[in-house]
């Protein structure tokens, strides 16, 4: 007893008054917790919705976001943090022009897509195996040729531009400079001032 009040008694004030704090402090916790789960699943769910579109801005943010909603790269975010970083390695090393080197490295690009997904996956819960990651993923037949279309357009435009390639023309009739063909009504006669 102390101050006249029993141990019963100080225990019954402490907890009054420490409890809502703690209980406050618990809901935070949780809180932050499960925003930080929710940003890692919008990263998730963007790199899945765009994984067969790797140049997709979307795609891009998602892949620079994985260290910061990842981190720290311990506990269950070490093998997607992991994961990541042979990926992003691949995608800096600089690719060959040779077409056979780079449909090789397009497609270990793919495999290492597949397996920070699954990692992923793993890490917030889903049961998706790697076969599912690699065939599952629509992109239309059209989005591909467009994509490949406006690259085929955007590298013409700048060698014509920088003047590694010259611009084809073609005259296909005689020009007439002289205007003697022009009918008489689509000339425009100054008028003269009558003064």
């Amino acid at each position: 007893m102390w101050l006249g009040v029993p141990l019963e008694g100080w225990l019954t004030i402490a907890a009054i008054v420490l409890g809502p704090i703690l209980a406050l402090g618990a809901q935070r916790e949780l809180d932050r917790l499960r925003a930080r789960r929710d940003r890692q699943l919008q990263v998730f769910r963007n790199l899945m919705t765009t994984r067969a579109s790797a140049l997709s801005p979307t795609h891009v943010e998602a892949l620079n976001s994985i260290d910061v909603e990842f981190s720290p790269p311990k506990g269950k975010n070490k093998r997607v943090v992991d994961s990541w970083r042979i990926y992003s390695e691949h995608l800096i090393d600089p690719r060959s022009q040779d077409p056979q080197q780079v449909v090789t490295w397009d497609t270990r690009r793919f495999e290492l897509l597949v397996d920070l997904l699954y990692e992923m996956a793993r890490r917030l819960g889903y049961d998706f195996d790697k076969v599912m990651l690699k065939r599952n993923a629509y992109y239309p037949r059209g989005y591909g040729e467009m994509e490949a279309e406006q690259h085929e357009l955007r590298k013409a435009s700048l060698e014509v531009f920088s003047g590694r390639r010259a611009l084809p023309m073609k005259i296909v009739g005689p020009v007439n400079v002289s205007g003697d063909d022009v009918p008489e009504a689509h000339l425009v006669r100054p008028e003269r001032n009558q003064q």
